[in-house]
């Protein structure tokens, strides 16, 4: 529940209020046609209602109405023409709902909101109002108008620092890194039981300091999940010094039954819940548990993350793709085809595109043009990427037009993509409605993919589309790499789907006037016919003969006919009671690990069953250990007592 603060309003806010309300502001009924709203005017109206009419209102809640309407006005965040043609005409009606059930306030911000609405929503019924329902919160304009004014005065009268809050609005924190292109910028604790309270907060704003708004939401998430939790478990609790390993495994299983098969979710949960724990531990939080963090979770509480194959990349197919460029123009709102028109041309994400600046992002040099910008998620500023003379016309038009209608009031920061007026004025389209414009596009356009189906477009799927299209196109990989500003060419690989077509036609190329390498003793190129392979000192997986193993050995592999015996190539030391090893021994056994996957992955490509078989029962002995010695312990099944003296045996002699 919603419920109000009370005795907010303060003499000082108070008085701003009746000192702004004066001269024109004092009448109670305002002509939209007066001169003083010449600046607010954005059209003509034609002959409908121009007057808003405040005598409704008791005279205790009337300024506030008042104020509520002209601060906003002149703020931008509300049009004249929305304020008399949606507000002016709900006064009248919302004026008798507070004179019938609540005649004695003086000020909106007495109200229980949630309370107040629902009876609000029942007048409305009984007085037999046809009543239309506006945005998700699925609101009349009766509703909607009460609700705004409600938290309006919350606001302007809550003069704690954002810290003391129970909803921090993330804008008001100085650090803070929030997207300007999001609409919701609120990090609520409401939600989280009293006693863990100062808790969340104290964590939330260590963590506000030096991570996104992102990151910190997935935190607060969890922290009230977890809570809730132990809460439940132990009401009586204030702290989590007592939490046990039982506790751990408890919450696991009903973390478990409330998230159902959201693997992913479940997986980001856990480790936001470790990274929670680790570091009140590190902070000193009087809070945090006894025991220490490797006690309470172990590296088997964390769900397997799911390996993604080719077919899982998410990238247009090039016959949607067709039908997408041929019917663009259909997009709407219009404003939108610009920035997929650079989605496609650079394969940038959207958050990047969105905060691309008028007065920067477009460049001219001897080799043509380029786009400019910073890409945030990787920290790479100004970064370029070319684009064609097409592209650049558009770019070129949009940021001409742009810089002519916007100042320091309507675009601060010179958005290339920005909203000049409304409650978004100075911030960059909305993503979310790009991407429901786009869905919407798609059906009425009826776009669909090789099965017939509606393709679902998601913001994404044009970066995924271009690295397919250069990597495909003959790019070099580190060369896409800084296209795409990844951190590292695996993350690049992870994009790009190599077509078996593409794949063919490159090692066509490559090979067409044969094949080279370098001789050993002068350093010079030597031209290799292709039929002249077979005769090289190297291993050629795919014709390896039928009858023979590949097992993966720690020095090289064991090539012995499938039906000869061999008590060694199974590697038996890593069964044997007297091997011993330990944590110095772990980059050659991840290196061992990875050599061992690479040749079960070329017996699968290739249906060799026995090298995958055998290969696999290598594997199965080299990560049990290589775990062990993750965790800094010793791998020796005789233990230490089989290896050294210990206890009394050290000082009794040898």
């Amino acid at each position: 529940m919603n419920l109000a603060i009370k005795n907010l309003p303060t003499e000082s806010k108070v008085l701003e209020i009746n000192q702004f309300i004066s001269g024109y502001w004092e009448n109670d009924i305002w002509d939209a046609e007066d001169p003083i709203f010449d600046n607010f005017r954005k059209a003509s109206w034609g002959k409908t209602h121009r007057k808003m009419n405040f005598t409704v209102f008791s005279p205790r809640l009337k300024i506030e109405v008042k104020y509520f309407i002209i601060n906003r006005i002149q703020n931008d965040d509300l049009q004249l023409y929305s304020a008399v043609h949606n507000y002016c005409r709900s006064f009248k009606q919302l004026a008798k709902f507070l004179n019938r059930y609540y005649p004695d306030i003086s000020s909106f911000i007495e109200l229980d909101i949630d309370r107040a609405l629902m009876q609000l929503r029942t007048y409305l019924s009984e007085q037999g109002l046809s009543i239309r329902i506006y945005g998700r919160r699925k609101l009349s304009n009766y509703e909607n108008l009460l609700n705004r004014l409600f938290l309006f005065y919350q606001k302007y009268y809550d003069t704690r620092s954002e810290f003391e809050k129970d909803i921090w609005d993330v804008r008001n924190i100085p650090g803070a890194k929030y997207a300007d292109y999001v609409s919701n910028h609120k990090l609520n604790f409401k939600d989280i039981p009293g006693p863990f309270l100062d808790l969340a907060k104290r964590y939330l704003k260590f963590r506000i300091s030096h991570l996104s708004l992102g990151q910190c939401s997935l935190d607060l998430r969890l922290i009230k999940l977890f809570m809730t939790f132990i809460h439940k478990r132990y009401p009586l609790w204030s702290d989590l010094k007592a939490l046990n390993r039982r506790d751990i495994e408890d919450y696991l299983v009903w973390h478990n039954q409330e998230l159902h098969d959201k693997t992913p979710s479940k997986r980001y949960y856990i480790i936001a819940l470790r990274v929670f724990l680790e570091n009140i531990e590190k902070l000193q939080f009087d809070e945090a548990p006894d025991l220490p963090v490797s006690v309470l979770l172990f590296k088997e509480d964390f769900p397997r993350k799911a390996t993604k194959t080719e077919n899982d990349i998410k990238y247009i197919p090039e016959g949607v793709l067709q039908q997408i460029e041929e019917r663009l123009e259909y997009l709407t709102p219009t404003r939108f085809i610009p920035v997929v028109i650079l989605l496609r041309a650079t394969g940038w994400r959207i958050s990047d595109i969105l905060n691309l600046r008028y007065d920067r992002c477009l460049e001219r040099t001897a080799q043509g043009w380029y786009l400019s910008g910073d890409i945030k998620k990787t920290q790479v500023l100004n970064h370029r990427v070319p684009i064609t003379d097409e592209v650049a016309l558009i770019v070129q038009t949009l940021l001409e037009t742009i810089e002519v209608q916007s100042n320091q009031s309507n675009n601060p920061k010179k958005y290339l993509f920005v909203q000049l007026e409304g409650v978004r004025k100075g911030r960059p389209y909305n993503y979310y409605d790009i991407c429901r414009s786009l869905n919407s596009f798609t059906k009425t356009q009826n776009i669909t993919d090789d099965q017939g189906n509606i393709f679902h477009l998601k913001n994404h799927a044009f970066r995924h589309t271009k690295g397919v299209e250069l990597l495909n196109n003959g790019m070099n990989i580190l060369h896409v790499q800084k296209w795409m500003a990844h951190a590292s060419p695996e993350m690049t690989l992870k994009y790009a789907k190599i077509l078996d077509t593409t794949m063919r036609k490159s090692w066509e190329e490559a090979t067409k006037q044969g094949i080279f390498r370098i001789d050993g003793n002068n350093k010079k190129p030597i031209k290799i016919e292709l039929e002249d392979i077979e005769n090289e000192d190297m291993i050629e997986w795919e014709y390896i003969r039928h009858n023979l193993d590949a097992v993966k050995m720690e020095l090289g592999y064991c090539m012995k006919p499938i039906k000869q015996p061999c008590p060694t190539q199974a590697n038996p030391c890593l069964s044997c009671r007297n091997f011993c090893t330990t944590p110095e021994f772990i980059p050659q056994y991840e290196m061992e690990i990875r050599e061992t996957k690479a040749v079960i992955e070329k017996g699968k490509m290739l249906g060799r069953q026995v090298w995958v078989d055998k290969n696999q029962a290598t594997l199965d002995r080299l990560e049990p250990i290589l775990d062990s010695l993750m965790e800094g312990k010793t791998h020796h099944m005789a233990g230490k007592k089989g290896r050294e003296y210990v206890g009394k045996e050290r000082s009794h002699g040898r």
